[in-house]
């Protein structure tokens, strides 16, 4: 039986309030779609076929108030030098990100974003940092529940916007070229993903892709692209020279974060139901083993409570999208591997390549992301419930800091990566 079939009528009449929320929402916006806002042009699709005004519902009602809303769209320089390389936190409640200052694990500056934040990532150099985000509409289901974004560029020194682009349909994870010329773009309500000109934003080819597209990782020269979904339990290997799929994984299970592992041939990923990661090769996708997290104090129950309370919500590990885990990373020198245990506000430390477990550190509330610094000393863990970020010395296995930051942070990236 599905999780919801006992909500049934709850699930009908929220239903029919989105729907007529929407129709509210589509009457009031302004006649023209604007698809792309990206040095004040719009983006032609690179496949054919491919209608120039996708329906994209956050444009168009941006369009209605750009001469207030719009960003200083302003071309990199190409002279800039490496800026220094801060800490970024997406915190999607207060839709804002916070840059942090690791030295003094300070926040040196917040960044409004206006739209509910879902990603944060830097760039080879740091000169220039990406945001995601969603746009709210507003639905009773939850904001995540959207069919519409955008991903906008900063300048890591100034904090000033350098451009933005407005997408159909729902940005998630996002990755970037290793020579910082392209983003690609998962859009989990949509049957593509775009891939961006990392310059300005504009469009430059539409790969096709299905629905539930949620996280990516791209291998260090760049020629492959692993895409995890949610809705078909797959992994999806991209050829970035063709946008082809040359390899697909069924996995099972819904896809959370990823984790190449090229010295060694390796892939790491988390599920949703999972209380653990597995491993599989890159090369054919094969299975591996499967890595289980010290057990659970008591077993996940099932979901209680209101149905639109816990719609509204989204997190946790009682109801979709089941998040038992969700934050995994791998030091730059290949030595540990950080598992976040979202059901039960940990970090476990595992050293590789025999993924002996050197031991687990309390966090927060609700953990969902995990980055390393450049050095494997530290690791940074988001914690959406009590809106900090927790410092990890690795080596020691334990928490030596905690950092507050905006209201329910969740990606967690450097800006020079």
């Amino acid at each position: 039986m599905h999780p919801f079939a006992k909500d049934r009528e709850d699930f009908d009449q929220l239903g029919a309030r989105t729907v007529e929320m929407r129709g509210e929402f589509l009457r009031g916006l302004p006649a023209q779609p604007v698809d792309c806002v990206a040095r004040g042009r719009p983006t032609e699709p690179a496949i054919e076929g491919v209608p120039m005004h996708l329906e994209n519902i956050a444009a168009r009602a941006r369009g209605a108030a750009a001469a207030g809303l719009a960003f200083a769209l302003v071309a990199l320089s190409a002279s800039a030098g490496e800026g220094p390389n801060w800490l970024l936190v997406e915190s999607p409640h207060s839709q804002d990100v916070q840059v942090v200052d690791v030295k003094t694990r300070q926040v040196v500056r917040n960044i409004p974003i206006g739209e509910h934040t879902d990603d944060v990532m830097g760039s080879p150099d740091g000169r220039v940092f990406y945001v995601g985000a969603q746009d709210d509409m507003r639905s009773p289901f939850g904001y995540q529940n959207n069919e519409s974004g955008k991903v906008m560029a900063f300048d890591s020194r100034t904090f000033e916007p350098l451009w933005s682009v407005a997408l159909d349909g729902s940005p998630n994870h996002m990755s970037r070229s290793p020579d910082g010329k392209r983003i690609y773009v998962p859009l989990y309500t949509r049957q593509w993903l775009v891939v961006l000109n990392a310059e300005d934003g504009s469009i430059e080819r539409w790969w096709p892709a299905t629905i539930g597209n949620h996280a990516t990782e791209i291998t260090a020269d760049g020629a492959r692209l692993y895409v995890g979904n949610m809705v078909t339990d797959a992994i999806y290997v991209y050829d970035t020279a063709t946008g082809k799929v040359v390899m697909s994984m069924d996995v099972g299970e819904s896809v959370r974060p990823i984790v190449l592992d090229e010295p060694r041939g390796l892939l790491y990923y988390q599920l949703s139901r999972l209380h653990g990661f597995e491993v599989r090769r890159l090369d054919d996708g094969s299975f591996v083993k499967r890595v289980e997290l010290p057990a659970l104090d008591k077993p996940v129950g099932p979901a209680d409570g209101d149905l639109a309370a816990r719609l509204a919500n989204l997190e946790g590990a009682e109801a979709w999208p089941y998040t038992y885990n969700h934050g995994l990373a791998m030091t730059r020198d290949g030595r540990h591997l950080v598992a976040v245990a979202t059901a039960a506000n940990y970090a476990a430390i595992y050293a590789l390549p025999d993924f002996t477990l050197k031991g687990i550190v309390p966090v927060g509330g609700s953990p969902n992301w995990v980055t390393c610094d450049p050095e494997g000393k530290f690791a940074y863990v988001s914690n959406p419930k009590d809106d900090s970020v927790s410092v990890i010395d690795i080596a020691a296995v334990r928490e030596v800091a905690r950092i507050p930051v905006g209201k329910g942070p969740k990606r967690v990236a450097f800006s020079v990566e």
